[in-house]
């Protein structure tokens, strides 16, 4: 029954939290990046352009399918409502140029998935991914008390690969042939950072 009581507890804290967050943005220290709740109003042809583009979802699942506008913004909409996972687009100025997003959020287990992307090339190859990785892990850890983030990745993707090393990710573990990349069957791969490991470099 205690562990019952802790677990609700620990749940209606973790809704207390994302609620609190969701109307917030956050700076990346010293840049003029902003991470912020994506709303329907941030979808625009642009955002959709990404999401179509082959060069930058190569390494994603959104590589086998093709999205409208009305797609993107039901997706978005959907993400508002749901209380397991927090989505944020990463802004430069008023530019919306990336998202990132942390759920689903087990609350059983306090762990997350962590997506990324960077949808504007122009950005590309400036370390802001890495920033805004950190930005998430420290909102993850800090402010919804999460114990573990997981992040999975196509084995060909070495930016990806650097930029989780990078933020102190460690490779778990392979899928052999998990995925289709270009005809040929790859491996995927499984990164973690715990809490108890993120508290021990602070």
């Amino acid at each position: 029954m205690q562990d019952f009581i802790e677990k609700k507890c620990w749940i209606m804290s973790l809704n207390s939290n994302l609620n609190q967050l969701n109307p917030t943005n956050v700076s990346l220290e010293e840049t003029k990046f902003q991470l912020k709740p994506v709303t329907v109003n941030d979808i625009t042809s642009a955002y959709v352009n990404w999401l179509n583009d082959a060069e930058i979802m190569q390494h994603t699942e959104q590589q086998f399918r093709t999205t409208t506008l009305e797609d993107a913004s039901d997706y978005v909409a959907l993400m508002t409502q749901i209380k397991t996972d927090l989505l944020y687009g990463l802004f430069y100025e008023r530019t919306y140029i990336g998202s990132i997003k942390l759920g689903k959020i087990n609350p059983n287990h306090k762990t997350a998935d962590l997506s990324y992307i960077i949808g504007d090339k122009s950005f590309w190859g400036m370390g802001i991914a890495s920033k805004m990785i950190k930005k998430m892990v420290s909102l993850a850890f800090e402010r919804l008390e999460l114990e573990k983030i997981v992040a999975g990745v196509y084995a060909t993707n070495l930016a990806s690969i650097r930029v989780l090393e990078k933020n102190r990710f460690v490779c778990e573990g392979k899928q052999r042939d998990q995925f289709i990349f270009r005809g040929q069957r790859i491996d995927g791969l499984i990164y973690g950072r715990l809490k108890l490991d993120w508290l021990g470099e602070k």
